[in-house]
């Protein structure tokens, strides 16, 4: 055999011994691509588990159905959409989504304690005054994940608004000096989700222009089934609003919820003993999320304040859940007697 013929042999068995190398690790790749995609397919189906949609802060939550509650986990995940959203988009999808089908619109003249919480000067939550310095509002308002308390430490974003029937000008614009969250608060599951707002200035009540006044609040810890409450929010293109952008305030008349009932559809760890609930069974009348932390009023006294809602605003039979003031009425007393040395909640 000629040296050349050997080299051509060789080379030859060089190039197919490169291309069966080839051939393998491809197949092996295509091969372990199918098996990962396999097993991640399983893995979703092994936690496809039925839920169902809620939202407070105006981000998405994915809270398990009540019966996902009867196993031996009763954990409650929060998973919310990531912080870098922009406000400007976050605000955007609150305006869209208020008190649906409201009785008609308030005004600030008829419920003077009504305020508006603002983050870079737009519309974040509800708020109700119950002192000069004070403003009630929900706990998890004033948080971008559920386990960081990022507004505590970040208060020059925040603003307070009242006075105004308009969520996004008039009225009285003040700085938030201090955040009070209540020392029993659960992210997890918004058990005691209250927050009170220290302003940087005491508020003048009495006035005209504008018109400022602060609330009573109750200190019954049950509200009774057969009473109906006024919510406060502001206004939404699904229900009535203004022209230019203008976030008006509405009121909307709900009838107080069998607790055992809405246990049923949110389950027991989302509806406690310091909660309440209200809504219509059969008509589409509701509250939005996105109004959390606005007051929810009987005979002229703060009973609670809205901690969550439904995602499905125009649905019947999906009851809002408030947090209720009278189970929290001698912190609310504390705070204004004495300091109070704030705990860490997540450590």
């Amino acid at each position: 055999m000629t040296e050349g013929r050997c080299r051509r042999i060789l080379i030859f068995t060089f190039l197919v011994m490169h291309s069966m190398t080839y051939v393998t690790s491809h197949i092996d790749s295509s091969v372990s691509s199918q098996i990962s995609a396999e097993n991640t397919r399983r893995h979703n189906a092994r936690n496809n588990v039925e839920t169902q949609d809620w939202q407070y802060e105006g981000l998405p939550i994915e809270y398990p159905n009540r019966k996902d509650f009867d196993g031996a986990n009763h954990d409650v995940e929060l998973t919310m959409a990531a912080t870098q959203a922009t406000t400007t988009k976050l605000v955007l999808d609150r305006r869209y989504r208020r008190i649906y089908n409201p009785d008609e619109v308030a005004t600030i003249e008829e419920f003077p304690y009504m305020a508006a919480l603002l983050v870079n000067n737009e519309l974040w939550c509800g708020g109700v005054i119950i002192d000069k310095d004070k403003v009630l509002t929900a706990a998890h308002c004033l948080q971008l994940q559920y386990n960081n308390r990022f507004f505590r430490e970040y208060v020059k974003m925040l603003t307070v608004r009242v006075g105004s029937t308009n969520a996004t000008s008039g009225g009285e614009l003040l700085r938030v000096s201090e955040i009070f969250f209540h020392p029993n608060y659960k992210p997890q599951t918004l058990e005691f989700n209250y927050a009170v707002l220290k302003l940087h200035k005491n508020l003048t009540f009495g006035r005209r222009d504008p018109y400022i006044e602060k609330i009573t609040f109750a200190r019954d810890k049950v509200v009774p089934v057969d009473n109906k409450i006024m919510f406060l929010g502001w206004g939404s293109v699904l229900g009535v609003s203004g022209a230019g952008g203008q976030v008006l305030l509405q009121k909307v008349v709900l009838p107080v919820y069998d607790s055992a009932d809405c246990q049923e559809i949110y389950g027991k760890d989302l509806v406690t003993r310091t909660n309440f609930c209200a809504g219509y069974i059969t008509l589409p009348k509701n509250v939005c999320n996105h109004d959390a932390g606005g007051p929810a009023v009987m005979d002229g006294v703060l009973i609670g304040v809205l901690s969550f809602s439904s995602k499905r605003c125009d649905q019947a039979d999906q009851p809002a859940v408030f947090s209720t003031v009278g189970a929290i009425a001698t912190w609310l007393d504390g705070l204004g007697q004495s300091k109070v040395q704030l705990r860490a909640l997540l450590q």
